[in-house]
């Protein structure tokens, strides 16, 4: 059985990943740049890629001061059989699994909801420190998947009373798949128990009963 996944047959990486740009994101514009810091690959690879999108008049190129912007043709006749097609080959889950691990060292928990408004999810992060990079990943993948993310982020002491106080009813509704940390981080305490302060029992040792 083939191990080559059917959109690795059909496009190259640094092809499938300018075209899911491009397709995915039809009203932005990309300078060469930041295509490169989006994919994370080499300047040559990219830019005979981008030349190859020009020339097919897949994508524009069009300079705006001291930048050459690219972005999807107007009138690109297959647009829409290209976006379900790219739609198929999205796997957010398996980068946003990627992304948890390679910012493992300061996330104690992370879960992202399995339904949600029809080009988006929910992805709840317990997060030790700064969590401003890890964002700018989860925009990346954005870019990349055409998906829109919506990312709270909490301390991990935060964790169940953000859950209990209905801040995340996605998860107190079953409808999550747990990335990282334990489901048990998940599963809020009342009050009582959280705090580890109890109401005293005033009637103790005088034989009063109800």
């Amino acid at each position: 059985m083939s191990t080559k996944s059917i959109d690795e047959s059909l496009f190259g990486l640094i092809r499938r990943q300018l075209l899911s740009l491009f397709f995915l994101n039809p009203e932005k514009s990309f300078y060469l740049l930041e295509l490169i810091n989006i994919l994370r690959t080499g300047r040559g690879g990219v830019q005979r890629e981008v030349a190859n999108l020009v020339e097919s008049g897949i994508i524009t190129r069009e300079k705006s001061g001291m930048k050459v912007f690219f972005s999807l043709a107007e009138n690109c006749i297959v647009t829409d059989e290209m976006q379900r097609l790219l739609r198929k080959f999205v796997d957010y889950e398996s980068m946003l699994s990627l992304a948890v691990r390679d910012y493992g060292t300061f996330i104690r928990t992370a879960v992202m909801s399995t339904e949600g408004e029809e080009g988006s999810f929910n992805l709840l992060v317990s997060f030790d420190g700064d969590s401003e990079e890890f964002r700018m990943e989860i925009e990346r993948i954005e870019l990349l998947t055409g998906i829109e993310i919506v990312l709270s982020t909490v301390q991990p002491h935060e964790l169940k009373a953000y859950i209990r106080n209905s801040e995340a009813q996605w998860i107190s509704g079953g409808k999550w798949k747990l990335l990282a940390g334990r489901a048990d981080d998940l599963m809020p305490v009342e009050l009582e128990t959280e705090s580890g302060i109890c109401e005293p029992d005033l009637f103790s040792g005088t034989g009063f009963t109800w």
